[in-house]
């Protein structure tokens, strides 16, 4: 596996700093100097004190000296604490203040450095929260206000996810768009492989101008995580779902139907700016032209205290939008929010 890589660059070999600093020394020839944050798969995290954390491929890696010890997980669920790593003819040696050296192979690491929900210890907790606003004053009067919500709390066993949006539109203080959407979701990973999960998930959408009330949206899922790594994170999920949609007009109408989902974040740019793609859809079984879809795009570039700034691009598709209504809707904004 590569990150055996990763751990053969951990090796000292002798060499010591006169700094508590760590080295990245790169094939390039170039030198970075900051803190191992941690390393997994085949990317190195590293904190540097002019871009903060980057994410680097271990492919482009000579050389790692650290300066300070460090936490060695292991396959089997052994953790070492506090450990110094050092290379003696092709073995690697654990060695703790007070401790006897453990001698392992590179096969045997599974993480250095882990986050503490990575040894089974509570959830971690990120999200994000962010805001498009634009007003426009002249020939017309134009207030445009967009708000997006994301949180998640994961753990080794399970997921909680929240998500919400908003979109609402004023031209000369009458309002042209009035939308919401609110997401939750729970996934439960399988003991025998955390890759595949179960789980279930409930949607609400509001949408005043094309005549929705409230659509509810339930139902079980199966995903799988095919890459979860520093460079790229991608997942997709899979599951019968139920409709119920509410009307203020037209006629209320519900169904059953089936719900995909596929979401995309990439850190390939480095410096902290994050790519990212979000698809997910409900096919309708008694109508195969009344699909929903949803795709979004965008792009997050960090600013400073974990504030952020982004471009984002949003298609929505309802193909049972009532008469009168246009199935395809599209927005392009501009974003700033924050980030945990």
């Amino acid at each position: 596996m590569s990150v055996n890589r990763i751990l053969a660059l951990l090796a000292l070999l002798g060499f010591t700093i006169d700094v508590a600093a760590d080295e990245l020394i790169m094939k390039n020839g170039s030198r970075l100097v900051g803190t191992l944050v941690r390393a997994e798969a085949d990317v190195v995290i590293f904190e540097t004190p002019f871009a903060g954390n980057i994410s680097i491929k271990e492919e482009n890696i000579l050389r790692v000296v650290t300066a300070s010890p460090v936490t060695i997980q292991l396959e089997d669920g052994q953790v070492f604490y506090d450990r110094t790593i050092d290379d003696s003819e092709g073995r690697l040696i654990a060695s703790g203040a007070g401790e006897p050296d453990v001698v392992f192979a590179t096969s045997d690491i599974k993480l250095i450095n882990p986050n503490p929900w990575q040894l089974g210890n509570g959830y971690n907790w990120t999200g994000d929260a962010s805001v498009a606003l634009d007003k426009e004053r002249g020939n017309s009067d134009t207030d445009e206000l967009d708000i997006a919500a994301k949180t998640e709390w994961r753990s080794l066993t399970d997921r909680y996810t929240i998500r919400y949006l908003q979109e609402i539109d004023k031209t000369e203080g009458t309002k042209t768009t009035d939308n919401w959407n609110a997401r939750f979701k729970y996934d439960r990973f399988l003991a025998s492989n955390p890759a595949n999960y179960w789980g279930i998930k409930a949607w609400f959408e509001y949408d005043k101008f094309q005549d929705l009330d409230l659509r509810t949206t339930v139902g079980p899922h199966i995903g799988r995580q095919f890459f979860d790594n520093g460079i790229l994170s991608m997942r997709g999920e899979l599951g019968p779902v139920y409709v119920d949609e509410r009307y203020d007009v037209a006629e209320d109408d519900d169904y059953f139907g089936a719900l995909w989902e596929f979401e995309a974040t990439s850190n390939i740019l480095g410096f902290g700016t994050t790519l990212y793609a979000e698809q997910d859809g409900v096919l309708n079984f008694e109508d195969a032209e009344g699909v929903l879809l949803n795709i979004r795009l965008g792009i997050k570039m960090p600013l400073i205290f974990g504030f952020q700034t982004g471009i984002e691009t949003l298609w929505e598709y309802d193909g049972g939008a009532v008469e009168g209504v246009d199935k395809w809707d599209q927005t392009y904004m501009f974003r700033v929010g924050y980030a945990w």
